[in-house]
This record gives structure tokens, C-alpha cells and sequence, in this order.
């Protein structure tokens, strides 16, 4: 894990996330400001130097506690299914939540899209417009 890429709120914010997971709240905590913590987080979590030490330091906790992924989705089935026995339903969503965020099935699909150069071209012209162009531009649109 090379924390040297990163600044010491990075760093702050690898350390703050690894507690509960929840972007947002870590980028408060590291000092990010609260008004913009959902998207600095997003930012953050997009970084690969974070979402590596986030990924090492996870690695390395599951190492240390001998803990295995196969180990917690079988617990986390037991979970579902007392919570089944008992007629809780709200036991079983937070079971088979749980189980998804561990099966990746909240992980965001990431697709690489390859533009004809004609459209390359137009969309790095976009991209280069200030924000004010890019709303005069939709107003002139409407």
C-alpha cells in the first residue's frame, strides 16, 4: 500500500472509511466539507490510490482475523434463515443487503464506451466548455 500518493486527508479518509463503509460520512470525518461530502467521497472512492489501500488494509484486516469471505457469507445465510424462522422480514432484508454488498451486486458496472474520432472530437470540445457555456448553450437548445 503506497500512502505516499496520497495527501494526509486521503490518507484520513482511507482510515475513517475502513470504520463503517460509508463514503459520505468518512469524508466529513477526514474534513472534507459537509455540503460536498457525497461527491468528494465518490471522488475519493474513485481514486486508485485509495480504493488500493482501502482494498490492502482490508486484505490485511482479513489476514490478521482470519476471516474469509466463503466464512462470512455462510454466517451471514445462518443470519437470513433465523431470521427467516423468527417471521422478521426486515432481519431478512438487512441479511440478504448484507449478502449482496459482500457478492458485489451494488459495485456500479463500469463500461468503456469507444466513440467514432468525428464524436471524440466533438465530445472533447464539450468538455472543454465552462459551465456558463454549457447552460447558454442548453438554453439556446430549448
Amino acid at each position: 500500500m503506497n500512502t505516499s500518493a496520497m495527501t494526509p486527508r486521503q490518507a484520513r479518509f482511507v482510515d475513517e472509511y475502513l470504520i463503517d463503509g460509508n463514503g459520505t460520512q468518512a469524508a466529513t470525518r477526514a474534513g472534507y466539507g459537509a455540503a460536498g461530502a457525497r461527491v468528494a467521497a465518490h471522488r475519493l472512492l474513485t481514486n486508485v490510490a485509495i480504493s488500493s489501500a482501502i482494498e490492502a488494509r482490508q486484505r490485511a484486516d482479513a489476514t490478521r482475523l482470519s476471516i474469509e469471505r466463503e466464512t462470512v457469507l455462510a454466517q451471514l445465510l445462518e443470519a437470513v434463515e433465523m431470521a427467516r424462522t423468527q417471521m422478521n422480514p426486515a432481519g431478512m432484508v438487512t441479511g440478504l443487503r448484507e449478502i449482496g454488498k459482500l457478492m458485489g451486486f451494488y459495485a456500479p458496472e463500469r463500461v468503456k464506451t469507444v466513440l467514432a474520432p468525428q464524436a471524440e472530437q466533438e465530445m472533447r470540445r464539450l468538455e472543454e466548455l465552462s459551465d456558463a457555456e454549457l447552460v447558454a448553450m442548453m438554453k439556446a437548445m430549448r
